[in-house]
C-alpha cells in the first residue's frame, strides 16, 4: 500500500515545485503553460488530484453553455474530468492509494496540466481563475 512518504517520494520524482501542508497534503505547482496548483490529497482508500478552474456566480453568462462544454472537454480526458464542487468548477481525478505508482501519478499529473492547456480558450469566456498560483487550494482538496 502507498503511503504518505511514498508519495512524499512521488512528487520529488516529479521534480515540480510542491508545498507539504501536512496531513496527507500537498499543493503541486506544475511547469504548464498556464498558472495552476494541484490539491493532492491522501485519504484513505484514494488519493485526491484537483483545480480550481473557474468560480460561478448568479451572474454567470450561458452556463447551460459551459456545462455542454465542460461534458464535452470531458470526453478528451484520460484520468480527471471538470465537476462541479458548490459554486466551482475544478478540474479532479482520483487514484487508488493502495496500488499508486509514480507512473500512475505523474500520468495524473500531466493530463491534468495537458487539459488545462488544451482547454484554457475554449473555457476563458468564463473568466478562468486568474490568480490560481498565488490562491489556496486548501478547501477543494
Amino acid at each position: 500500500m502507498a503511503t504518505v512518504d511514498e508519495i512524499d517520494s512521488h512528487l520529488l520524482q516529479t521534480g515540480l515545485p510542491y508545498e507539504n501542508l501536512g496531513d496527507g497534503a500537498w499543493i503541486v505547482t506544475p511547469e504548464s503553460a498556464h498558472p495552476a496548483r494541484i490539491g493532492v490529497k491522501a485519504d484513505d482508500p484514494i488519493v485526491l488530484f484537483s483545480i480550481q478552474v473557474l468560480d460561478l456566480g448568479p451572474d454567470t453568462v450561458n452556463a447551460e453553455e459551459l456545462f455542454r462544454t465542460l461534458l464535452t472537454l470531458n470526453s478528451e480526458l484520460l484520468h480527471s474530468s471538470y465537476s462541479l464542487q458548490g459554486a466551482q468548477v475544478v478540474l479532479s481525478g482520483a487514484q487508488q492509494l493502495e496500488n499508486l505508482d509514480f507512473n500512475e501519478f505523474q500520468a495524473m499529473i500531466d493530463d491534468m496540466c495537458m487539459a488545462l492547456d488544451r482547454h484554457w480558450d475554449q473555457l476563458s469566456p468564463w473568466g478562468l481563475k486568474r490568480n490560481r498560483a498565488k490562491a489556496s487550494n486548501k478547501g477543494s482538496i
